[in-house]
């Protein structure tokens, strides 16, 4: 990641966002619960992004973005955010 350009940071961001709000959409929840999958989504993918580039995994790379790793990733980690929001726990009362 080292040579990554302004242009290439946003949309990556965008991508990375539009997996953890896809990840909503598809699990439901309420507004915590996508706010937590945006974050998590987003940390996901430049984490596989990182991931990709240290070790030296090239699936489905455009530019200086590895997409495949990123994706997978991000939507592991929004699902891991999902779980961390806690909104399913039972009330009681």
């Amino acid at each position: 990641m080292n040579n990554l350009t302004l242009p290439v940071f946003i949309f990556g961001s965008l991508v990375g966002l539009l997996t953890g709000a896809l990840f909503h959409l598809i699990a439901g929840g309420k507004l915590i619960r996508l706010v937590f999958c945006l974050v998590f989504g987003w940390i996901g993918f430049w984490g596989g992004n990182y991931f990709s580039q240290r070790f030296g995994i090239q699936i489905l790379q455009y530019g200086q973005i590895s997409y495949g790793t990123s994706v997978v990733l991000s939507l592991i980690l929004a699902a891991g955010g999902y779980w961390i929001s806690g909104e399913s726990k039972p009330e009681v009362g």
